[in-house]
């Protein structure tokens, strides 16, 4: 998963890619956030939008890999940035509806296709701006 943002019009994209062992399929989906202020936020919106989808195609473990450092450190220990509060308590009550669920961190040369996914996601939200 991962998210891109446009700083000048606080416009991120986000998009994420799942993979359901259970029937051996990608599952991928995209989002796009307005007034984001940080590229953190952006990421931790992605997680959310993520963890709604696997929510909603009953997926029951959960292994959540994200090339944001800070907020996975912040996932894990449960002590949010302020500016991340209300969207990491909307993570953990999402993350309580699933048998298993866990954060960790990948870097973003292994998270390629996200990474991609995420800045076509917010190019085709503005698709007259260029990254």
């Amino acid at each position: 998963m991962d998210a891109a943002r446009r700083p000048q019009d606080r416009t991120a994209g986000c998009r994420w890619i799942s993979y359901d062992s259970r029937f051996g399929e990608t599952i991928q989906g995209t989002s796009t956030e307005l007034f984001v202020t940080s590229p953190l936020m952006a990421e931790a919106l992605a997680v959310r939008e993520a963890l709604l989808q696997a929510r909603d195609f009953h997926l029951s473990n959960i292994c959540l890999k994200s090339d944001n450092h800070v907020l996975i450190k912040a996932l894990i220990s449960k002590q949010h940035p302020v500016e991340l509060y209300g969207i990491n308590l909307d993570i953990e009550n999402l993350s309580s509806s699933f048998s298993s669920t866990s954060f960790s961190y990948v870097p973003r040369s292994l998270n390629s296709a996200a990474d991609a996914l995420a800045k076509s996601a917010l190019y085709h939200a503005h698709p007259l701006l260029r990254l």
